[in-house]
This record gives structure tokens, sequence and C-alpha cells, in this order.
């Protein structure tokens, strides 16, 4: 999608559109746009209401992701799981990483030329693995994160048709995991381990900086936001570069471009399409002006097609230099696992194409997972082809 020149506004439904680079760039980052929707109305704020009657249930925990919060709750919320994310330590978990991904490689290969999915067999497991790890999720465990966690990633993107159906599969997808991760936590607090869950817990310990409810909603969004778009960078990626087989010749013939391409598959065909947030004043964007309480929304795929940022930007080219994308927002809220993302993303494709050069897609037909913010695959029919 082609930036429009100007923001868009639609009066009747209170919502403006940003498509350019320089206005996702500048308005991500300005105060005067916020996440929370309660900004507007601070008596309705987690903290000025009476407790939730199922501290389990989808609504009580969302409304403790440090994704819907604005400072300063917000800064206290991400500044502990920050420390786990940094590019220094992120690194630190690249050789298991790689690890993962051939052992799911070998997996594949083990299908003896049939088809398989790239999605179900590789994509979505390698991400849950890491984060599962990080959280120290026994792998025995990991399976039944997969509907749960999706169910709650998809609560994102609410579907119009059986909607009540759908909110009360989210809610007692997010009471199962909340109340596992319940039982994790407390036998986290009677060992001594070194992953990511332990560091949260000493925080919750920490002058009262996490309550246990803060510390279990952290730990699902960690779950779902940490494989989610990495999820559908690897599918959306594959699906690209099947598409473009010049460019899957380049990457198989020169492996050591996976950080390049995986930086420009993730501008090419963004995981997440989409984000939001509320005007806390009346502002002007683009000569248009945006009342206080309308709700912005980024579209981040547009941003990323920006003509006068990004030069041919609807070519695919894994040797380009990228640049600033869009694709993990901008500002307090900048995605917390982008350095994760990106170096999963990055062994991912030197994976695939060091060991399937003759990888290739099965159909010309894809399908897509509904959604207006999260944008990928359901699955992705390929033939492994001959061996390397």
């Amino acid at each position: 999608m082609a930036p429009e020149d100007k923001a868009t506004a639609t009066g009747a439904l209170s919502r403006a559109l940003l498509f350019r680079h320089a206005d996702c760039m500048t308005w991500l980052r300005d105060k005067r746009l916020g996440r929370e929707w309660r900004a507007l109305e601070p008596e309705t704020a987690p903290e000025h209401l009476p407790p939730a009657p199922d501290p389990d249930s989808f609504f009580a925990v969302a409304n403790l992701f440090m994704l819907y919060r604005d400072p300063p709750v917000h800064a206290r919320l991400r500044g502990v799981a920050n420390m786990a994310f940094t590019p220094r330590q992120v690194e630190k978990l690249r050789p298991r990483i790689e690890a993962m991904a051939i052992e799911l490689a070998n997996g594949l290969r083990d299908a003896n030329g049939d088809d398989v999915d790239l999605i179900g067999q590789f994509a979505f497991p390698l991400p849950m693995l890491v984060i599962a790890e990080m959280l120290g999720i026994p792998k025995e465990d990991f399976r039944k994160f997969r509907s749960l966690a999706g169910d709650i990633a998809a609560a994102i993107d609410f579907p119009v048709d059986g909607l009540s159906e759908f909110l009360l599969r989210v809610d007692q997808s997010t009471k199962e995991l909340a109340g596992y991760l319940r039982w994790l936590i407390a036998v986290g607090r009677t060992e001594s381990r070194d992953d990511l869950l332990s560091l949260l817990i000493h925080a919750e310990a920490d002058e009262g900086r996490l309550s246990e409810e803060e510390l279990v909603a952290t730990c699902i969004l960690l779950l779902v936001a940490g494989h989610e778009t990495t999820v559908n960078l690897i599918g959306n990626g594959t699906l690209a570069l099947m598409r473009h087989p010049d460019q899957w010749r380049d990457l198989v013939a020169e492996p050591g471009l996976a950080r390049n391409a995986a930086e420009e598959l993730l501008r090419y065909d963004a995981p997440v399409q989409l984000t939001a947030r509320h005007a806390l004043e009346t502002v002007e964007i683009g000569g248009v002006e945006i009342a206080r309480g309308t709700h912005v929304s980024f579209v981040l795929g547009s941003a990323n097609r920006d003509e006068s940022v990004f030069e041919r930007a609807d070519e695919l080219d894994i040797r380009r230099d990228v640049g600033r994308i869009m694709s993990f927002g901008m500002g307090i809220h900048f995605c917390l696992g982008a350095p994760l993302a990106r170096i999963e993303g990055e062994i991912a494709f030197a994976t695939l194409a060091r060991e399937f050069p003759n990888l290739s897609q099965v159909s010309d037909t894809v399908q897509w997972r509904p959604g207006a913010v999260f944008h990928g695959l359901s699955e992705l029919p390929l033939s492994p082809g001959s061996p390397p």
C-alpha cells in the first residue's frame, strides 16, 4: 500500500489514519498521542477500579499489559523486562537459537520429500521454543501454548463474526494460561534459576515493582508478542523469497546476507501492519485537525513502502541499505522484542537457505489469517526439494 499524501480523517468514526513514513516516525514519538485510552478518563484506569471478579479473565489481564499503558506505569512494567531484550543479551542466545533452528530443519527433512507446512513445522515452533525457554517453561509443555497464545493474539484483532463465542474462548484460554503461569511462578520462587521468569519474580519482590497480577500479565504478553511477530516475519519473508526466485538464489549463494535479508523482509511485508494511539489533546497532523479523543491508526505497512524514504519501495532487494523501517513501531512502545525477532529471522532464513536450497512454493494460492494488526499466513505449504 503506497502512502497517502496526507493524513486521512474519518470524522464520523472519530478516527484518523497516518500512512507516510515521516508522519508515523514523528507522531508515534509525540507525547500528545497516547496508547492508553483511559488517559482520557483517568477514573477508569485499573488502579482506580475495584478488583476484577476474576483476575485471570482476558480483560483483567489485558488491562495490565504494558502494551496498553502509558507513563509512568508503562516505564515501570517495561523497565524490568527490558533488561533481558537488549541486543547484547539477545546475542548470547544465538547458539541456542541456531541449534533449535537446525533441529526443526531436520524435522522438515524427515518428511522424505513430502510437502511441509513452513508455518506449523518451523515458523511457529522456533520463536515459541525460544521465548518458552527464556521463561523457563519445560519443553514438554510447549504444545499446550500454541492454541492458547493464538487465541490471545487474535483478541487484538477482534473478529466481527462470532464475537461472543470468540471472547468466551479467549477468556478460557487466558485463564488456563494464567493458571499455569501462577504455578510456574510459585515453583520459580522456590528455585534459583537464571531465566527471564526469575528476573521478573525478583522484580516483583523488589519494593513491589510488579504485583503478581502484573507479573502474570507480563509473562502472557511476552509469550504472545514474543512469538507472533517472528512467526509472521519468517512466514511472510519466506513467501516473498519464493515469489522472488532471484532473491532466493542470492541468499542461497550467500547466506551471510541473511541479516540484511531479514531487515528487508521486515520492510517489504511487515508482520505487524497497524498500531494505534489516542489523541490526548487536539493536534494538527498534515493539515488535518485531530480532535482530542480521536483514535489515530498508523499504517506501518504503508510507511515501509514510502517512496520518499525507500527507493524502489515496491521491489524486494535483500542487498539494499534498508534504513529506518517502521515494522516495530517507534517511541516508548517500540517493540520490546525487536532485537530477538531480528536475530530469529536472520537465523531462520540462513538455516532455510543452507539446508533447503531447492525450497519451492507448492501453490500460488495462500491463506492469510484475518486481522488488521497482525499480518501472517495460516499455513505455507512448501516442497523441500532435493538436498544440497
